[in-house]
């Protein structure tokens, strides 16, 4: 245990920085209380099934499409995803929210998904990084937070070097989302605290590495569910220069003096999704 963060981590993350900039108490629950009552969710084993092969992709310039098939499968035959109980499940959640009918999507289209929107990829690479070369895949950053004695822990998923402006080399931090077939919209596109993720990757990448902040840029690359060929992966680049490098920062230390304080302030306005609304946890 770490004695000196209620969390009993010597580490922050950014999903945790997040979760308290949504809501103080929701991170109380879960990362000091530890109370986990989030539900199996075949958008995120999607998610991580599609991220492997994007991380193979970029360290062996192949896929195997056999093992993408073989990981969306079992996790749908893991968890019962295209059960009758978990379908109705989520006919009556949806309905006891208030929430449209939404129709249910079979293994097999999520597997169709994931082919084109990985098969787009490569080309997609090319076309909006000329010449890249790969600097590493999931790269871990475990760096000191100055003036705290917490780290900051995170993965990059994609780190590259590719040709820029005035025919000089540029690094890129790379973030892969699967996203709805439109992308996100433009509120999501311009929300900081979705921005914050890549501005703190490349903010303590590059202090890592002591480059200057004009030599890194930062993107996410989203990759559609239910989209056609050549339509299914999109750039989203994030202006994170030195001022939103530091407001990145500044978010991060005050989610650490928040907790250290022990303020769990409730945020209503964040309750639509959250798992503990309505429970008594959270009634």
């Amino acid at each position: 245990m770490n004695d000196a963060f209620p969390t009993g981590k010597p580490h922050v993350s950014y999903s945790e920085v997040r979760c308290w900039k949504e809501c103080p108490f929701r991170h109380k629950l879960s990362y000091i209380d530890k109370i986990d009552l989030g539900d199996p969710s075949p958008y995120l084993d999607y998610g991580t099934a599609v991220h492997a092969q994007a991380e193979q992709y970029l360290n062996t310039k192949t896929m195997d499409f056999d093992k993408l098939e073989t990981d969306l499968k079992e996790a749908w035959e893991k968890y019962g995803f295209d059960s009758e109980e978990y379908i109705e499940s989520q006919r009556a959640y949806r309905e006891s929210q208030g929430w449209k009918p939404k129709p249910h999507h079979y293994i097999d289209e999520w597997i169709e998904w994931a082919k084109i929107c990985l098969k787009d990829l490569p080309g997609f690479l090319d076309t909006n990084f000329p010449n890249w070369e790969l600097v590493s895949a999931e790269e871990m950053l475990y760096e000191p937070i100055p003036g705290r004695s917490l780290k900051f822990k995170g993965f990059i998923d994609g780190l590259i070097k590719c040709d820029g402006p005035g025919n000089r080399r540029v690094y890129w931090v790379i973030d892969w989302k699967t996203a709805p077939p439109r992308g996100w919209m433009r509120d999501k596109r311009r929300d900081f605290n979705t921005q914050a993720q890549i501005a703190l990757y490349k903010s303590f990448w590059r202090a890592k590495n002591s480059l200057p902040s004009k030599d890194v840029k930062c993107a996410f690359v989203l990759l559609k569910r239910e989209s056609k060929p050549n339509k299914s992966c999109e750039l989203i680049t994030v202006s994170a220069g030195p001022t939103v490098e530091e407001r990145a920062r500044k978010m991060v230390g005050s989610m650490i003096t928040s907790v250290q304080k022990g303020l769990y302030l409730k945020n209503r306005n964040s309750c639509l999704f959250c798992e503990y609304k309505n429970t008594e946890r959270c009634p």
